[in-house]
Formats: structure tokens, C-alpha cells, sequence
């Protein structure tokens, strides 16, 4: 069952300052009224769906606070992670500019609060302020190398070169997320991932420690098993 709470009739109180979101940093007080007259805030409890795959994209989402996931299911219903998102961050843009259905689905992974725009009118606001379209385009450009370095880890020819390239192009992953949440964003098990993390702290490749997260000791190695 899909929840959209309205946090209030006049969603835009601190802490969830428009200022706060970076694409937004730069507008007057005026720009941030016309965002407000087009946008709400809502409110997600951890698990709760904020879109489907195949649903229509007719906002914009700009997520405020807290971490959500986006994911495909499989032809046999395996759920495949596309990605993990912590505030602030924008999702599923491209879908939203291009007006197609959403190609994934997005759940909140914790209390998170989101700030739904219009696209239409956030589309006429754009064509009035470039510096917020270079903004985007930024936004475009850095989910384009997500979604290329997750594309890379999935095509990886084993589960250890799966481990080994989160690593190295992800350290912050690591040390934010769960197990769970790590291997199913590289599609293995959470104990093939433990028993990958064992066996390259053991060959000195990595140290490990839920206080201190992972730090990679030997990149030469590490390179070596990313295949």
C-alpha cells in the first residue's frame, strides 16, 4: 500500500529549507516562493514506496533527508539495486524530464522526506534561470556515472570482483550502509560478502572493523581482483 503523507499545508519549515538542497542554494527569495507555490514535502517511513516501476513521472523528487533505494525486479522476481541515494540527492530525474514511466522502483530505507516539484512548471522555471539548468545538467552527468560504475560491478566476471570494484569506487558505501543493503546492491548474498571481506582482510588488502569501516591497504591487490 503506497502512503504519501502531506507534512502540512505549508510543507517548507526548517530544518527543510530550500536553501539546503544544492541545485537551489543560489535562488533570490523570490525564485524559492515560485518553487514553493509548485512543490510539497512529504514524509516516508522506513519500507514505504515513494514510486513503482511503470508509474507516470510527473514530479520531480529532490530527496531532503534520509536514504532511499531504487531497484528493478527480475523476471523472477529478484530485486536487483540500482542504487542508494542519502540526502540530498535528486532521483529519477530523467525519467521525469524525458516523460516516460519510471523505469525502477524507489523505497524509503529510513524515515526520509522528499520534495515533490511539478514538472511542467519546474520546466518553465528552468527556461527562465540557466544557472539552476546547468544545476540539473550537473545532476544528469553524476547519475550517468552511477549508473555506469553499477552497471560495471554487476558485469563483473565473480562475486570477489563484485566486492573489489565497490571498493574501489565506493568506499563511503561501505562504511554508510548495512551488509544486507551492500550485498544486495551488488547482488550477492550478505554471506558471500562477509566471507569476501574476510579473505581480503586476511591477505592484507583491506582492514575492517564496524567502528573504523573499511580502508584499503594495498590498491595493487585490490586492482587485481576487480578484473
Amino acid at each position: 500500500m503506497r502512503k504519501n503523507t502531506v507534512l502540512n499545508q505549508s510543507p517548507f519549515i526548517e530544518p527543510f529549507s530550500l536553501k539546503k538542497i544544492g541545485i537551489f542554494a543560489h535562488l533570490s527569495p523570490t525564485q524559492c516562493a515560485q518553487i514553493e507555490d509548485i512543490g510539497i514535502l512529504r514524509h516516508y517511513n522506513e519500507g514505504e514506496i515513494i514510486f513503482y516501476e511503470g508509474d507516470e513521472s510527473s514530479y520531480f523528487h529532490f530527496l531532503i533527508d534520509g536514504e532511499v533505494s531504487v531497484y528493478k525486479s527480475s523476471a523472477s522476481l529478484d530485486t536487483i539495486m540500482i542504487h542508494h541515494f542519502s540526502a540530498p540527492s535528486l532521483i529519477a530525474e530523467v525519467a521525469t524530464l524525458k516523460q516516460i514511466p519510471y523505469p525502477a522502483s524507489c523505497e524509503s530505507k529510513q524515515t526520509s522526506f522528499i520534495l515533490k516539484i511539478a514538472r511542467d512548471p519546474f520546466l518553465n522555471l528552468l527556461q527562465k534561470d540557466p544557472s539552476l539548468s546547468i544545476a540539473l545538467i550537473s545532476s544528469l552527468t553524476q547519475k550517468i556515472s552511477a549508473l555506469e560504475l553499477a552497471l560495471q560491478r554487476h558485469t563483473a566476471p565473480n562475486a570477489v570482483a563484485k566486492v573489489a570494484r565497490l571498493i574501489r569506487d565506493d568506499i563511503p558505501s561501505f562504511n554508510r550502509l548495512k551488509q544486507i543493503e551492500i550485498a544486495h546492491l551488488i547482488g550477492i548474498t550478505p554471506e558471500t560478502l562477509s566471507r569476501i571481506l574476510k579473505k581480503l582482510k586476511a591477505e592484507g588488502v583491506i582492514s575492517h572493523s564496524k567502528k573504523e569501516g573499511i580502508t584499503v591497504l594495498s590498491s595493487e591487490i585490490l586492482i587485481s581482483y576487480c578484473g
